[in-house]
Order: C-alpha cells, then structure tokens, then sequence
C-alpha cells in the first residue's frame, strides 16, 4: 500500500477489508472473554435465587405443589450442571481458540430458567374459602338509626375560647 504513492481510496478501503478478517474475530474473542465473568455471575445468582425460591416456597410460594418447586430445583440443576461444564471446557481452552462458553448461551439459559421458573411461580394463590355472610348488616343498619350520645357545643365566636366563671 505505502509502495504506491498514488494510492486510491478505494486501495486504502481494500487493505482495511482485509486486515479486518484477521482483527475482528480477535476483537471479538477479548470482548466475550471481558464480558464472561460477568455473565457466569448473573447466570449463577438467577439460578441460586429460583433454587432457593423452590426449595424455601414460605409463604409468597407456599400454595404451589410441590411437584411444581422440584420441576425449577431440577431445571436449576441441570442449567448449573451445564454451566459447571461449559466453564471446564473454556478453562482449558487457549484464549486464541474459539471460546467453548459464549455470553450468548448464558444470556439464553439464563432467560431460560427464569421463563421457566416465572411460569410456575406466578401461579396465583387460591382464594381462601368464601365464608357465609351473617346478619350483620342488619344489626349496622340498627346503628345507623341511634342518634350519637353527645355531640360537640359550638362556642359563640365572641367567646375566644377564655370561659371562666
């Protein structure tokens, strides 16, 4: 390129091209390497705060059967199994190969597991048993016709509030 002093833009655009097929998966594999620890902590956090969702239901999950909870302990099992995994793979990888655990595939599990698990746990709670409704309206109702014992004097405004006798 420098060989030519009258090189073209369109030589220069060329040269550019073709260094970018060397850069750019380069570029790529540091930023995904940059990026990964930050995901392997979300995808860890989603699955540690559903797992122990599922398996302390108390009282916001408690009405869910407990099929339902061992169904997210066990997708939360298998996402952790396959991260577990996928990190001893990109462990003994050199950083110049192509990664064995992209932030994609984390990003998509991770969505994964949470649709999964959102799904059950946004099962609503039954409402409790309708109790019969006693006669209690009737005796407000005898209430409302009793005139209240004492009600407030209103002082004269001349008065200003200094009575003494």
């Amino acid at each position: 390129l420098y060989d030519t002093p009258d090189a073209t833009k369109v030589m220069f655009v060329e040269k550019l091209e073709e260094l970018k097929k060397t850069s750019d998966p380069v570029v790529w594999r540091y930023k995904e390497s940059q990026i990964r620890p930050d995901w392997i902590t979300a995808l860890s956090g989603t699955i540690s705060n559903y797992k122990s969702a599922a398996e302390n239901p108390g009282d916001k999950y408690g009405h869910i059967s407990p099929d339902k909870l061992s169904k997210i302990i066990k997708e939360c099992v298998a996402v952790s199994a396959w991260l577990v995994d996928a990190q001893a793979k990109q462990a003994s990888l050199p950083k110049y190969e192509k990664p064995a655990l992209l932030c994609a595939d984390m990003e998509k599990k991770n969505q994964e597991i949470a649709d999964y698990a959102n799904d059950i746990l946004k099962e609503p709670k039954p409402k409790p048993p309708a109790e019969e409704k006693k006669e209690e309206p009737a005796a407000g109702e005898d209430k409302k016709d009793e005139v209240p014992k004492e009600e407030p004097v209103p002082k004269p405004e001349g008065s200003g509030g200094n009575d003494v006798d």
